[in-house]
């Protein structure tokens, strides 16, 4: 070999440096999957190395475990919650769609009321950002003259 080309270790290196993070995850995964690959990896790994991995590997298990057990012990609180006030509705004889209508009226109506528009020959602004130029130098008092609600601009 030439002092020019890498050794085969070098390329490797250089071929894992390129990846991201999520494709090195993926790779380190699909090889910690199989048994052989498991054999091969840890070849020349001690034995109290590899107890105190896996020690830690028991550690992060046991910790997603119980982290599992309580968000579908949250969720099942959650649903039992919903069944209940589900129930309430159906004995006061509220239907969901209505609440649905409820919730597109409420929705429109305050977005609607919120959004102000000044006009000014053609010139139209919101009232957040900069300034353009016909609004610029116009105190609040005379910039009310120019103010636009959406309900006077539909009439």
């Amino acid at each position: 070999m030439n002092g020019l080309t890498p050794n085969k270790a070098e390329q490797c290196d250089e071929c894992i440096r390129n990846l991201t993070v999520a494709q090195r995850r993926e790779l380190v995964l699909s090889e910690l999957k199989r048994k052989s690959k498991i054999r091969i990896i840890f070849k020349d790994c001690p034995v109290s190395d590899m107890a105190e991995m896996l020690e830690r590997f028991k550690s992060v298990l046991d910790e997603r475990i119980a982290e599992e057990e309580e968000k579908a012990a949250k969720d099942a609180e959650l649903k039992k919650e919903a069944e209940n006030i589900l129930s309430e509705m159906e004995q006061k004889g509220i239907d969901v769609e209505l609440l649905k209508e409820l919730k597109q009226q409420q929705g429109s109506s305050g977005t609607a009321a919120s959004k102000v528009k000044y006009v000014k020959d053609g010139t139209t602004w919101t009232g957040q950002g900069r300034r353009p130029a016909p609004f610029k130098g116009l105190s609040d008092y005379e910039l009310e003259k120019y103010r636009k609600t959406p309900k006077s601009e539909d009439k």
